[in-house]
């Protein structure tokens, strides 16, 4: 009996060793899979460090913040024709990508067109940069400045700044042209959008058109009759008045200029002598002898308005210089005009002393301008 018990002993022995054997097999694999589960220092290890399906809300402390998103997608974007849907936490924090701005030509200009941002929803703290282009973006690509001229660096603005819903204009562009212009958006520092979609607008060519004319004829050569001035006599004013008519696109608007061949009427039967103009703007009531111009009216279709200009804006009897320099008579208030009209009349007065003679005479030229 005492030689089973010593076998039975042996044997409890053997698989106690067997365990242990197994049991250190155990923690050496263990201790071989944890050294490969990721980054690691003298103290500490980090298993797992992805965000899993839970995510985070919101992680801070005084100086640091952690913003994580929910779950992952298998594919780069989900897109159709007109919209795309861009993954990940990266996207997250963009803006919306704005839509198609409002982008037209109002006036009928040639250098400048008119564009307003729009939206999509953002949030007031977005700010936006304005692409324009003539090629639909193919390698002519700039950007609107704040000044509204084009250059080649972004500049970002707020939508209130952009002038809001009134919009802004684009200047300094190239008549006759097509232009193409896209939006983008960004909210801070790495969450610049993409830019939306196109719209287009187009410059037009520059337009001019003069016309002038007298009361009682339409066609050149044209000639004013003042009448009869008697020695001494009365003030006479020409019945016939003389219209000019313009219209422009002119982005300073239109320009109409007088001056004349003699600085008077002259008179070659008299020997030559010329009853002068008046200085400047003056009453020639207060005058015994004189001769000049005087605006009597101007209107127009649309844009302006016309305006007489001094000294030919003058009422009753003052009137204005009539000399060989040419002056300003009219203008439509630096806005382009369509059929903007205005019209002067001729003033004389002689004095007693006057020669008489039936070819009292002066050349007067008009000349009109477009200030582009």
């Amino acid at each position: 009996m005492n030689h089973e018990l010593r076998i039975k002993n042996y044997g409890r022995k053997r698989k106690l060793c067997l365990l242990t054997i197994f049991a250190c097999c155990f923690l050496l694999f263990a201790s071989a899979r944890s050294a490969l589960a990721g980054p690691t220092s003298t103290n500490y290890q980090i298993i797992d460090y992805g965000f899993g399906a839970g995510g985070t809300v919101n992680s801070n402390s005084t100086n640091y913040a952690v913003q994580g998103t929910l779950g992952e997608v298998d594919m780069a974007s989900m897109s159709s024709t007109n919209y795309m849907v861009w993954p990940g936490l990266t996207y997250t924090l963009q803006p919306n990508v704005p839509p198609s701005p409002t982008f037209t030509n109002p006036s009928s200009n040639y250098n400048k067109l008119h564009i307003i941002i729009n939206q999509g929803n953002n949030s007031t703290d977005v700010t936006y940069t304005i692409a324009i282009s003539t090629d639909n973006f193919v390698s002519d690509i700039k950007y609107l400045q704040a000044d509204t001229t084009l250059g080649t660096t972004p500049s970002w603005q707020s939508y209130a700044t952009w002038n809001s819903a009134t919009g802004v204009d684009v200047i300094g562009l190239t008549a006759g042209t097509t232009y193409y212009a896209r939006v983008a958006a960004s909210r801070g520092t790495f969450t610049q959008g993409r830019l939306g979609p196109a719209a287009t607008a187009a410059t037009v060519n520059p337009t001019f058109s003069f016309n002038l004319q007298t009361s009682s004829q339409s066609t050149p050569p044209f000639g004013v009759y003042i009448g009869n001035m008697n020695p001494g006599g009365a003030i006479i004013t020409s019945p016939d008045t003389v219209t000019t008519t313009i219209s422009t696109n002119a982005g300073n608007g239109a320009l109409i200029y007088i001056y004349g061949a003699n600085a008077g009427l002259k008179s070659a039967k008299a020997n030559n002598y010329v009853l002068a103009t008046v200085p400047s703007k003056t009453d020639l009531g207060v005058l015994t002898e004189g001769y000049g111009a005087q605006g009597s009216s101007v209107g127009q279709t649309s844009g302006g308005p016309m305006e007489l200009d001094s000294p030919y804006n003058g009422t009753s009897n003052t009137i204005g210089i009539v000399d060989t320099s040419k002056r300003q008579f009219a203008d439509s208030t630096n806005t382009p005009v369509t059929n903007g009209t205005a019209s002067f009349l001729l003033k004389a007065r002689a004095k007693t002393s006057t020669p008489a003679a039936g070819d009292y005479t002066d050349t007067i030229t008009v000349l009109a301008t477009g200030s582009f």
